[in-house]
């Protein structure tokens, strides 16, 4: 943490080689496949610039920072899929691909059936391999908020993916 306060570049080339793969995790749990690389490459630029907090509080602000700037690709992703679409109407003939989607469709379908709140949670929790209290810290929420969320997100997942078809395999 010292290294990186005096913004040794050693220092936050380890730090993103450590935590790129979680960042990107959640972010892509968020709903951000699209830009899930522009979104990462945020987070990191918003960490350097920002004043490092105390280590004990470190990964909370962190996941916070990653979580927040997943809420703002979104806010901003709405806003240019609304001008695409105005576009779209004005040009028809201009083609609009989206990128291509994650090759498992159910499990997409089932992560996009959540709420942000929820998916955050998922992220957090299975992908991060966060504690509950760590997630509450992270999400500024109670604990009990946190086991409530990951209760439902399970249920909703587990449903979905069964009607989907989706067989497991233990």
């Amino acid at each position: 943490m010292d290294r990186l306060r005096r913004e040794q570049p050693e220092a936050r080339a380890e730090f993103f080689r450590r935590y790129a793969p979680q960042a990107r995790r959640i972010l892509f749990l968020q709903g951000f496949c699209e830009e899930v690389d522009d979104a990462v490459q945020e987070v990191f630029i918003k960490v350097y610039r920002a004043k490092i907090p105390a280590e004990e509080t470190f990964l909370a602000w962190f996941y916070r920072v990653i979580l927040n700037t997943g809420r703002d690709q979104g806010r901003r992703r709405k806003t240019r899929h609304g001008l695409m679409d105005k576009l779209h109407q004005i040009t028809p003939e201009v083609s609009m691909d989206a990128p291509s989607a994650p090759s498992d469709p159910a499990l997409r379908l089932a992560l996009a059936g959540l709420s942000p709140e929820l998916r955050e949670c998922v992220a957090l929790r299975f992908f991060a391999d966060l504690p509950l209290d760590e997630i509450a810290a992270a999400q500024d929420i109670p604990v009990g908020t946190v086991k409530s969320r990951l209760h439902g997100a399970m249920r909703h997942l587990r449903q979905t993916l069964t009607d989907s078809g989706f067989e497991r395999h233990e």
